[in-house]
């Protein structure tokens, strides 16, 4: 009989299969898995529950409570269920009991998939045409649109030395982060780019993976600021949203309209091709019309947002 239950340390290599087995357009490995799943700051076995029988892992759902301070909601990161043990209930089960722990915790809605502080994706791939008919027959309602660009990094002209210059000549210094900024860092991106305004608390979700970067050896964000004062000016991270991808990356609008994203991007693009990268790919892009024009970026990926009312 399959059972539904917490996961338990010894399910992390038979999860790590199955998930890399049935998502062809998420790279899944154990790297991944750990640093998605397991080092997320709010996992919890009780909110990832395994389906299995007789040792066997069959299927899989991670989920995340909500977390005011970094601004995650609850709901569904993740979920797989191996081909031969599709159309058995087993996804219906792992949700029935995902969902009910959810409401637990005083969760009043439910995301997929821009659940938890570590994400997989922003949304679901289109392409994976059964897990949205899935999404919807359980009450799902689609919320949002996202995209995913990639980039030639052989073909790209990334170099930035005149424009770097001119940015010079305007008061405007580009360099790498230390692990020296983390306060600078952390206090410029949530107080200069927060959504909907300035000043906004919306601003500590970007702030919180930007310094992620600086755990990286080398530290993986890229950064502009006033020469004279150094006051912070904006950003780019690479290997923060996931591993290879580059994003977030904002720039404080007192500096924009002056190439200071343009070279933000192609520093971090540079940073992605010397650790090994063809492509660079671009997290949840909003401003499509700028990475095409900037790097000849092309659209990927799409990705449907959902939410339920639990």
């Amino acid at each position: 009989m399959v059972a539904i239950r917490a996961y338990e340390e010894g399910d992390r290599g038979p999860v790590v299969r199955l998930l890399a087995g049935c998502l062809p357009y998420d790279r899944m490995d154990d790297l991944v898995f750990a640093d998605r799943i397991l080092r997320d700051p709010d996992f919890d076995p009780a909110l990832n529950l395994v389906a299995a029988a007789d040792g066997q892992v069959m299927g899989f759902v991670a989920g995340a409570s909500a977390n005011e301070q970094l601004q995650c909601p609850a709901g569904v990161k993740l979920f797989a269920v191996a081909p031969e043990w599709r159309q058995r209930g087993i996804a219906t089960r792992l949700f029935d009991k995902l969902e009910g722990r959810l409401r637990d915790t005083g969760a009043g809605h439910a995301v997929a998939m821009a659940a938890g502080n570590n994400r997989i994706t922003q949304g679901l791939d289109v392409r994976y045409t059964a897990a949205l008919c899935f999404l919807a027959a359980r009450g799902y309602e689609r919320t949002g649109v996202t995209q995913d660009m990639v980039v030639d990094l052989a073909r790209t002209d990334l170099e930035t030395a005149t424009a770097e210059a001119a940015a010079a000549a305007a008061g405007i210094r580009f360099r790498r982060a230390t692990a020296a900024d983390r306060d600078w860092l952390h206090e410029g991106v949530a107080r200069e780019l927060a959504y909907p305004a300035p000043g906004s608390h919306l601003g500590r979700r970007w702030a919180y993976l930007a310094t992620l970067g600086l755990d990286n050896p080398p530290a993986s964000v890229q950064v502009a600021e006033e020469a004279a004062s150094g006051a912070f000016l904006g950003f780019g991270a690479t290997h923060v949203a996931r591993w290879g991808v580059l994003g977030p990356m904002g720039v404080a609008e007192r500096a924009r309209g002056r190439r200071v994203g343009a070279v933000l991007l192609k520093r971090c693009l540079r940073d992605l091709r010397a650790d090994g990268f063809e492509q660079g790919e671009i997290y949840s892009v909003g401003p499509i019309a700028f990475y095409a024009k900037t790097v000849q970026a092309t659209v990927s990926r799409v990705l449907y947002q959902f939410a339920k009312r639990l």
